[in-house]
């Protein structure tokens, strides 16, 4: 066998490996190959791919340079290139590579795929279902891309035209269970359903990895409860949680101290100083736990003619933990007047130049990230004009709709009962810290009050956000405009009271985790 040869199988092991997510492995030994080969095109795109997807950015774009230095037309750099600087938020700069790309050769599916999703991203929905149509016009067979054009329209409430491209999805692999999870967010079933028969029937195929499972568990888990036969229903959402928690790891110790940090952080607010508004846009924050009913609210403000909803954002979080914390710990060297208010002043900014992006002329603009309810200590000196309301209902109901649902990422303590309470008692601990500090600040937004008395609250909420009034946000369910959770359904149709008490459905199977929540 030749040297090449030898090289080749090498770089294939590499790219299995790296398709399997080990990709700290793949670091270790791409970096030995490239002693040999310190140029390697390849190599080098390969390594930096790693980094990104370990989150180490910097690394990742001196690799794609790197490549780039050398060769100034390699697409697969550029490509990579533009995606890290979406990841880290330099949208111009990706935007700029993307149609650079595109322009070299108008065919590279990779570019026009994830710029669509860029422009998904910034709800360009029209640029973004162009994009989809013309990549798909290069490859139809692309599962990836019939994912992200269905999830586009999933969105923007058009579920029909959703399911199309789910389903192909599943005739393209019958493994994508991905695509039923995603259907049966916006479908009601009934025991004559055929999309349900399916999915039992595929429930029983031998082949199905780990991920297959646990997507198609948790749509049989809410298709079961739509018929109302509970049992099977939690024994399909206890096996599809016991399977994803196998993936993750929450560290209890860890949320703990996070918890105890941020509080003695903001123990002394005398020592900060709120900055000046620096634009004329004001933020409403709507937060709250996850499943609190955090997509109604925003679905109702941002019908307001007034007001651009901007869907659950990253930005704060992100910039937060960039320049506050050091090592994954809160960097109390920065909790001085001085560094504080320097370092707020700069997230003001690039947050503000981030929303920016979304190119409305509306001043007023919703930011629904739920678990910003970590973070109020620093939106009320961060952004002393903005609004905050705190969406709560039910914490029995609550922590059902979490523990029977899926989330993509960074929501790893849904999976385990012990680890929901644990997060459940820390968000407590720190709502009534955060109002106890920063008295009336924050408005308490109860799902079960809005639901009973719909049309009082919503005017209580926008009297709160200091707008003047408007009938479309009683009719907040006609509003077309993304959204991107998994209440893209719910959040579409008018007030309906069945989501109140629903967890008296499932308290036979989880009473004893019922019986902690009640303590706090």
């Amino acid at each position: 066998m030749s040297q090449i040869d030898k090289l080749k199988i090498k770089i294939q092991k590499l790219v299995n490996q790296f398709n399997f997510g080990n990709y700290k492995l793949v670091i270790q030994d791409v970096n030995i190959l490239l002693r040999k080969l310190p140029n390697n095109s390849f190599l080098l795109n390969l390594l930096g791919s790693c980094y990104q997807k370990i989150g180490h950015y910097e690394t990742a774009k001196k690799n794609f340079l790197q490549v780039l230095s050398t060769d100034s037309k390699n697409l697969a750099a550029m490509n990579n290139l533009a995606n890290t600087y979406k990841d880290t938020l330099n949208f111009v700069k990706a935007e700029e590579l993307y149609k650079k790309i595109i322009e070299i050769d108008t065919n590279y599916i990779n570019a026009i795929a994830n710029y669509a999703n860029l422009k998904f991203q910034l709800d360009q929905y029209d640029d973004a279902i162009r994009l989809y149509k013309q990549a798909l016009s290069i490859d139809d067979l692309s599962e990836n891309i019939h994912y992200n054009i269905g999830l586009t329209y999933q969105s923007y409430g058009d579920f029909s035209k959703a399911e199309i491209h789910f389903k192909k999805m599943l005739k393209l692999n019958a493994s994508a269970t991905i695509a039923d999870r995603l259907i049966s967010r916006f479908t009601k079933y009934d025991k004559n359903n055929l999309h349900f028969k399916e999915m039992i029937g595929r429930s029983k195929m031998n082949n199905l990895d780990e991920n297959s499972k646990i997507n198609l568990y948790f749509a049989l888990g809410k298709a079961f409860e739509d018929v109302k036969d509970f049992e099977n229903s939690f024994k399909f959402i206890k096996e599809a949680n016991d399977l994803t928690n196998k993936k993750f790891y929450y560290d209890k110790d860890s949320d703990d101290k996070f918890t105890e940090d941020l509080q003695k952080f903001f123990k002394n607010t005398k020592n900060k100083r709120r900055i000046e508004p620096t634009k004329d846009k004001k933020i409403i924050f709507i937060l709250g736990l996850p499943r609190s009913g955090t997509s109604l609210a925003e679905q109702i403000i941002s019908s307001h003619n007034l007001v651009y909803g901007a869907g659950e954002l990253n930005y704060l979080e992100n910039l937060i933990k960039k320049k506050f914390f050091l090592n994954g710990n809160l960097n109390f060297t920065n909790a001085n007047e001085e560094s504080f208010s320097k370092i707020s002043s700069e997230i003001n900014h690039k947050y503000l130049d981030l929303i920016d992006n979304f190119k409305t002329p509306k001043k007023i603009i919703t930011d629904k990230a739920p678990q910003n309810f970590k973070w109020i200590g620093f939106i009320n000196l961060i952004f002393p004009n903005s609004k905050i309301i705190h969406c709560h209902r039910n914490i029995k109901d609550n922590f059902l709709s979490l523990y029977k649902n899926f989330f993509p990422e960074g929501l790893e303590w849904t999976y385990n009962e012990s680890n929901l309470v644990n997060y459940c008692k820390n968000y407590k601990i720190l709502m009534n810290f955060w109002k106890s500090i920063f008295p009336g600040t924050i408005y308490d937004l109860c799902y079960e009050t809005l639901i009973n008395d719909s049309e009082l609250e919503i005017k209580k909420l926008i009297d709160f956000c200091e707008l003047d009034w408007d009938e479309n946000c009683l009719n907040f369910y006609n509003t077309k405009r993304s959204i991107k959770t998994l209440s893209v359904s719910e959040a579409r149709k008018p007030i309906y009271k069945s989501s109140i008490s629903s967890s008296s459905n499932f308290s036979d199977y989880l009473n004893s985790s019922f019986d902690k929540l009640e303590k706090f």
